[in-house]
């Protein structure tokens, strides 16, 4: 069974704000070395998946800045959402896309996450595929062993052990998924953590194309009528108003909601991998060095009688801090934040606040 990738990259990278904007979300930022996360993602499936395999989901809005990326994705693979609908409706576009070129498996990526071990990467991969092959309409994740309580991530709770053909990668295990777990508090991470039988998410995905569109219809019947339209679309030729009319039909749904935790047969790899989904400034600062004071600190930086804070300066202006603990501080450009530490998933919703306010709306 040929393999293909779908990118994600349909984010805004709230969290990141103020060097996340509206237009250079987080996965066009080198958060993590020289280049953006985007195109680390790109480099890492590069030598398994030819590029007639490739596709990505990404905001129409984004064409500009991913024209300037130098991606080595056919132009009618990407899929270009008009109007946002969350993961769901992205995967159905890559499958009935995928089909309609005599189908495959696809493994579905987000583009913002950092995965330094290619190899290990595609070791777990391949004993997904090994498990997709004996059951075309199985969902597959991998999963991420925790070594921290982390309140930011779903977690993926473990049920009995399945075998593995003597194809799959040695030394790597697979299992039956129990249940999936929202974000939790720190007791609840903390029993996921001493309990040894639940995963961080990775948000990582195998799926075969035609198993996965009759698992959506299934199990999401809202995108039934919405898939059937782009289906046929895609048989005879599929315009931009067609492919703004399926985005605009379809619900606000995640893969997770609208598969993992609704189908029946679903698989977790355990991922021997590093991992983050880099979604905080706290996650950035866990990449970068730290100082005998325990700061994190990027660009020019003037830091006296400070302590365990995240310290980011760009465009060539100088951040100084004195007598501060814990605390995130940005300068980027014609805005700063300024944070507590352990207040960073909320900085969405500054976010959120601000782009209401027509004041302020154009810093978002």
């Amino acid at each position: 069974m040929s393999l293909h990738v779908v990118i994600l990259a349909g984010g805004r990278g709230e969290r990141f704000w103020p060097l996340s904007r509206r237009l250079r979300p987080k996965q066009l930022l080198p958060l993590v070395g020289d280049r953006s996360l985007l195109e680390a993602t790109i480099a890492r499936v590069a030598s398994r998946v030819e590029s007639s395999h490739r596709w990505i989901a990404a905001a129409v809005d984004l064409g500009p800045s991913l024209d300037q990326i130098p991606l080595d994705i056919p132009r009618d693979h990407f899929l270009w959402e008009t109007t946002g609908r969350n993961t769901a409706p992205a995967l159905g576009a890559a499958a009935e896309s995928i089909l309609a070129g005599g189908g495959g498996a696809l493994v579905v990526l987000p583009s913002d996450h950092w995965i330094p071990d290619t190899e290990e990467f595609w070791r777990s991969v391949k004993v997904a595929e090994t498990l997709l092959a004996e059951h075309p309409e199985r969902v597959v994740t991998l999963g991420i062993t925790p070594s921290y309580p982390e309140t930011g991530y779903g977690y993926i709770e473990r049920d009995e052990a399945l075998p593995l053909p003597r194809s799959a990668p040695t030394g790597l295990h697979a299992y039956r998924v129990r249940r999936f777990h929202e974000k939790p508090s720190v007791d609840r991470a903390e029993a996921y953590l001493a309990g040894g039988r639940c995963y961080w998410n990775s948000g990582i995905f195998l799926f075969d194309a035609a198993g996965v569109a009759r698992l959506l219809r299934r199990h999401c019947p809202d995108m039934a009528p919405p898939l059937d339209r782009l289906r046929d679309a895609l048989s005879r030729g599929v315009t931009a108003e067609e492919w703004s009319a399926y985005y605009q039909a379809c619900p606000s749904i995640s893969i997770d909601y609208a598969l993992a935790e609704r189908a029946e047969d679903v698989a977790v790899v355990e991922a021997p991998f590093a991992w983050s989904d880099l979604g905080s400034w706290p996650a950035w600062g866990d990449q970068q060095p730290v100082d005998a004071r325990g700061n994190r600190v990027r660009g020019p930086v003037l830091a006296q009688d400070s302590a365990d804070c995240l310290l980011y300066s760009e465009d060539g202006g100088l951040l100084a801090v004195l007598g501060i603990e814990k605390m995130i501080v940005v300068r980027v450009g014609d805005a700063t934040l300024v944070c507590a530490k352990d207040r960073a998933q909320e900085i969405r919703r500054l976010v959120e606040e601000g782009k209401l306010d027509a004041r302020f709306a154009r810093h978002f």
